[in-house]
C-alpha cells in the first residue's frame, strides 16, 4: 500500500469499516468459546488470525477502489499521473503553448526589496497581445526560490504550476504542484509532488492532493507596473560607469527597480532639473535587458514618461 491508499484506509473510512468487520467477528468467535467453556490457547491464535485476515482482505479491496473524477463524478484510476480523466488535455494546451515559436516574450521590469527579495514576470503572448502564459518568479536571500506559471485559453486560467525550491542544509526541498481549472477559473483538480533536489524531483510521480488555487492578479501587477510595484520616480545613482534611475514605491513592502538611463530622454531631463519636484511622481517606463561584451546584464531605460505633473 502507498502513501495515497494508507491515507484512504486509515482517514477515509476504510480503517473504520474494517474495525467494525473484525469487532463482529470477534464477538461472535468469543461467543462460541464461552459456550464451550474453556478458551484454549489455540482459540486465542484463531482469534488473532480471524483480526489479520479480516485487515489484510479489506485493505487489498482499497487497492482496487478509485477516486471520483471532479468533473464527471465517475470513479477514476488512481495510478500516478493518471488520476484525472482530463489530464492530457490540460497537458496538450499547455504543451502547444511551450512550444509555439509564433508566439511573442515579454517581460517585466525587475523588482527588489529592502529584504533582498526579487520578483518579476514573464510570459507569452500571441499576435493580437492576449496572454497565453504568465510566468511569476520570486527569491530572497535565505535560499526559497518560488516560481508560478500560468496558462491560459480564450483569456481565462486553464491551469497553473507552483515550484517552491528551498535550499536550507538540512531543510532543503523542492515541491510541485499542479492545478487544472474548470469554467469560472475554478480549480477542478490538484496533484502535486515532493523531493529532497530537483533532480530527484523529476523522478517521481504526481499524486493527487488537495485542491490549490493559485492566482496570477500579483503578476499582473508586476508587468503592468501597478500596485507595490508602481514606478514612481525615486533617486539618481551612480554604478560601473553608468547612471542609473531608481523607480519604484516607499513605505511597507514596497519594491524598486533599477534602469541605466540616456540622457536625450526629454522625461529625464526633467526630472533631473528639479528632483524634488518629481519625487515620488508616477512614471511610465519602457525599458530593454542589456547584456555587454563582459557579460554584465542591466534593464535599459528606452523611454519614460511622467504621469503626475
Amino acid at each position: 500500500m502507498n502513501f495515497n491508499q494508507l491515507y484512504l484506509f486509515f482517514i477515509e473510512g476504510e480503517y473504520f469499516k474494517t474495525l467494525k468487520i473484525t469487532l463482529f467477528l470477534s464477538y461472535i468467535y468469543l461467543y462460541y468459546v464461552q459456550t464451550t467453556y474453556y478458551l484454549t490457547i489455540m482459540n486465542i491464535k484463531n482469534l488473532i488470525y480471524i483480526i489479520v485476515a479480516t485487515i489484510t482482505l479489506v485493505a487489498c479491496q482499497t487497492r482496487n477502489e478509485s477516486l471520483l473524477d471532479p468533473n464527471t463524478g465517475a470513479p477514476i484510476s488512481k495510478k500516478p499521473g493518471g488520476a484525472f480523466g482530463n489530464e492530457a488535455q490540460y497537458e496538450n494546451a499547455m504543451k502547444s503553448i511551450d512550444d509555439n515559436p509564433a508566439l511573442l516574450q515579454i517581460r517585466s521590469l525587475i523588482y527588489s526589496n529592502d529584504n533582498g527579495e526579487k520578483q518579476s514576470v514573464n510570459g507569452l503572448i500571441d499576435e493580437n497581445g492576449e496572454i497565453l502564459k504568465l510566468s511569476q518568479e520570486y527569491s530572497d536571500t535565505k535560499g526559497t526560490t518560488i516560481a508560478i506559471h500560468c496558462y491560459f485559453k480564450n483569456k481565462k486560467l486553464i491551469s497553473a504550476i507552483n515550484k517552491t525550491v528551498v535550499s536550507a542544509d538540512k531543510k532543503s526541498f523542492c515541491r510541485e504542484i499542479k492545478s487544472y481549472y474548470g469554467e469560472n477559473e475554478k480549480v477542478v483538480y490538484s496533484c502535486s509532488r515532493k523531493a529532497k533536489s530537483e533532480i530527484d524531483l523529476e523522478k517521481i510521480d504526481f499524486i493527487a492532493d488537495k485542491k490549490y488555487n493559485f492566482s496570477y492578479s500579483e503578476a499582473m501587477e508586476i508587468l503592468k507596473q501597478t500596485g507595490r510595484f508602481e514606478t514612481r520616480f525615486l533617486s539618481f545613482m551612480d554604478a560601473a560607469g553608468k547612471e542609473f534611475i531608481v523607480v519604484g514605491t516607499s513605505g511597507k513592502d514596497a519594491y524598486f527597480s533599477v534602469l541605466a538611463i540616456q540622457p536625450d530622454i526629454k522625461a529625464i531631463q526633467l526630472i533631473q532639473a528639479d528632483e524634488k519636484k518629481y519625487l515620488n511622481k508616477l512614471l511610465k517606463v519602457e525599458f530593454t535587458e542589456v547584456t555587454e561584451a563582459d557579460g554584465f546584464t542591466f534593464q535599459g531605460l528606452l523611454n519614460a514618461e511622467i504621469l503626475e505633473k
